[in-house]
This record gives C-alpha cells, structure tokens and sequence, in this order.
C-alpha cells in the first residue's frame, strides 16, 4: 500500500513537472487567485493573470499597467502588440462570454478595479481610494505580487454588496525598443498630416494613396463609389484621431514602424490623445492604424 502511495505520488509529481515544461516562462510566472463576490450577481473567481502597458484613461500621457485576471489563459502577445491593449484584451477570443477582473496598477502603487459579468455587462468599480486595499509583495519596473482586498463588505446604491480578496503575480514586459520622435513627427508625421488633409477635402485619390495595403481593406469598399469612400474614410478617422485641433506631439520610431501621439480635441473643449500607426514601404510612410488613448488633464 506503501509502495502504490509512493509511486502514485511520483506519477502525479511527474504528470505536474511535465505540464508545466509545456508552458512558457512567462505562463509559469503570470498567475492568480481568488475571487470578487457579488450578493445579487454571484463570483467571479481567479486563476489567470496577465500584464501590459497601457495609457492612462484620465490622463494619457502618462501610462500604467493593466492587469487582465479570469478563470482562462490569455496569450498577452497580441495584445501587448496592440495600438490598443485594453480593447484586445476584454475581446480576446478566450475570454468570450466570460466574466473577468481588470487591475490598473499607476505608478504610485495605486489600484483601479473593473469586475464585470459578461452575460449582463454589469461592472463593478472600486479603487484603493475607496473601498479597497493592496499589500505589496513585489513592485517593480518588471513584475508585480500583491494581492487586492475589500476592506469590508461594499455596498452600492441598490443594495448589492460585493467583497473582494484576489492574489497576483505577474510579470510586467519591457516597454518597446525605439527612438523618440520629435514634435511634429519627422516624416511620418508629415505623412499624416497629408492624410488628414486629403480626408478633410475629400480626396479619395489622395486618401488612397496615403494608407498601407492593411488599412488598405478597411478603407476601400467596393460597392462604394469614391466619394462615399472618401466620406466613410473623413468619418472614420474622426473616430479615432482628434483631428479638430490636431498637433502630433512626438512618438516613437521602432524600425519601419513609427506610433505617433495625436493631440487634439475629441469633444469640443475636451482635449484627447490618440496614437497613429505608421508603417514605412519602400521610401514612403502611409498610414496604417489609429486608435483613441485617452483624455488629457
């Protein structure tokens, strides 16, 4: 009976070690537990994390790193890879129709909470000037441990009360190797520029030629004549650049790619970053992504 009891032991050692080889150094290191429970909506609970730098929402200039914790692995490289991250990470295909916890970690130290329950999208907020509290383990440029609770039960406006006790460690990755852009963004800011002048005067040939074969597909539609291209193409790059007093601040060049930081007003009166993505084919810059990064204080 002994000797059954060593070598089961052994077996689910060995089963465990070889489970483990199969994944990354990165998967071994990014982990969680624990849960977020709702009186009226049920738990949330833990057992994946990853990490990636974000913009900070309420001032974009500035970063921090989102923490995206569930019950699923999540590979981070696309996500890490997007122009976007945040909006990656909650439409990853793993994480469909699955509840999920975000952590904002700021550089102070500071935490944000997001819980949501997909199947209603009914989110819950809090934050470590509220209802929570953060102990550290480890805080640095490459790896956070700590582990979030509620001070005590919450309890919101309609009577629902939620406590929170969920352990992290995960490792933060290196921000991307490149060279600062000065304002106005060296060519590939000029390439934009020309690109918002052509979309402001309706240009679709102009348009056309300024886009990479990627943007390429989201901007040409077939069953459209050029001048509806050229009205969708001014309307979609709206949405994504605040081109009412638009100034490109600066950004990063990273080989044939270069993300340029957009400034302007989003809203009347309300100023906005977005980030751009320009891609350098043969000589020329055209550009090939945009997305919103945030308001500015």
């Amino acid at each position: 009976m002994d000797f059954v009891s060593h070598m089961t032991l052994q077996t689910t050692a060995m089963t465990v070690a070889l489970g483990l080889s199969l994944l990354s150094p990165a998967q071994v290191a990014d982990r969680a537990s624990g849960a977020v429970v709702v009186s009226r909506q049920g738990t949330i609970r833990v057992t994946h994390a990853t990490a990636y730098v974000v913009r900070d929402q309420r001032n974009a200039r500035q970063t921090s790193t989102e923490l995206l914790l569930s019950d699923v692995p999540v590979d981070p490289t696309i996500i890490r890879a997007s122009l976007n991250p945040h909006m990656e990470a909650i439409n990853v295909e793993p994480l469909k129709d699955r509840n999920y916890v975000l952590l904002w970690v700021t550089a102070d130290g500071s935490v944000s909470m997001n819980a949501t329950f997909s199947k209603t999208m009914t989110q819950f907020i809090d934050d470590t000037t509220g209802g929570l509290n953060v102990t550290w383990t480890t805080r640095s440029a490459s790896r956070l441990e700590g582990r979030v609770v509620t001070r005590t039960p919450v309890k919101t406006m309609d009577g629902t009360t939620y406590t929170v006790d969920i352990t992290f460690g995960v490792d933060v990755p290196p921000a991307p190797a490149g060279t600062a852009l000065p304002a106005g963004g060296g060519d590939a800011g000029r390439a934009l520029q020309k690109l918002i002048d052509a979309a402001n005067a309706k240009n679709w040939t102009g348009i056309r030629a300024a886009l990479s074969p990627g943007a390429l597909k989201t901007f040409d539609k077939s069953y459209n004549s050029p001048a509806e291209n050229a009205e969708d193409a001014a309307d979609l790059l709206k949405a994504w650049l605040p081109v009412d007093k638009m100034k490109i601040v600066g950004g990063q060049l990273q080989g044939d790619v270069a993300i340029l930081d957009v400034e302007g007003e989003m809203f009347p009166g309300q100023a906005s970053l977005s980030l751009a993505r320009m891609v350098k084919v043969g000589a020329t810059w055209l550009f090939d992504q945009a997305a919103r990064a945030g308001m500015l204080k």
